[in-house]
């Protein structure tokens, strides 16, 4: 068996270890990403599927940032990993099965952001998952997302990776709709990375990202990122909003 073939494999066998090495390569991205939401995050933040932590190491300071995922692996990563942070904490909890016991615990936390980062594809009932999030967060408080676009791009890596669906603007409107919050401007992100995603787990079936994959985007980053700074893409890898729950 090849080293390239072999190296597939144990990443695709432990979550971790996938996870952790994503998060090394891929930070200039992910700090792309995070820059979107800047903006609108309070001082109460949920993570919903914050993995070994690198959305949260990108956050400023906060009053409180609650980390959750269903892995306890990940989990005991990140929390190792922010032991330095008093603000943070981190707890196994799975949206899709979320107890009332659960509910309660969290309500009571008047959180006021929950970011959800791609993470809603991988909820089999999305539309029960943004009920639920929406039940969590204290009246005005908003729900930023991000989610991956287009189903036509669906492929090999999505399937592998556990994606239900990739969405288009239209149905992320409605559901959020449907789901009693208020969605700001959906906006398609990362054009380049569409194109690459289209050639590589469309056209050449592959079923994971490779360095060379991570070094092209972090090498087109800047270029992307200031021509998306002033001319919105007509499509995009992923679509971002920032959703409010109303004042009931």
């Amino acid at each position: 068996m090849s080293e390239e073939v072999t190296s597939e494999a144990a990443l695709l066998s432990s979550r971790v270890r996938r996870y952790v090495l994503f998060d090394r390569v891929n930070r200039p991205y992910q700090q792309w990403q995070v820059s979107r939401f800047l903006p609108h995050l309070g001082r109460r933040i949920l993570e919903i599927g914050c993995g070994v932590g690198g959305i949260i190491d990108l956050l400023p300071q906060r009053d409180l940032v609650v980390g959750v995922d269903i892995d306890e692996e990940v989990l005991a990563y990140a929390a190792k990993r922010h032991r330095g942070r008093g603000e943070c904490r981190f707890e196994r909890m799975d949206l899709s099965a979320i107890t009332g016991d659960e509910l309660t615990r969290l309500s009571a936390l008047r959180i006021d952001t929950i970011l959800c980062m791609n993470l809603l594809e991988h909820i089999e009932d999305d539309l029960s998952a943004l009920r639920t999030m929406r039940s969590i967060l204290v009246p005005g408080g908003v729900i930023a997302l991000l989610v991956p676009a287009h189903p036509s791009l669906y492929g090999a890596y999505d399937q592998a990776d556990g994606h239900f669906r990739r969405y288009r603007k239209v149905e992320l409107e409605d559901k959020l709709r449907r789901a009693g919050l208020l969605p700001g401007r959906l906006q398609h992100f990362n054009a380049v990375g569409a194109v690459g995603w289209w050639v590589k787990y469309k056209l050449v079936r592959s079923k994971i990202h490779g360095s060379t994959d991570f070094h092209l985007m972090n090498t087109l980053l800047p270029i992307v990122e200031r021509l998306e700074g002033v001319l919105a893409p007509p499509f995009g890898l992923s679509l971002t909003t920032v959703a409010r729950r109303d004042g009931l």
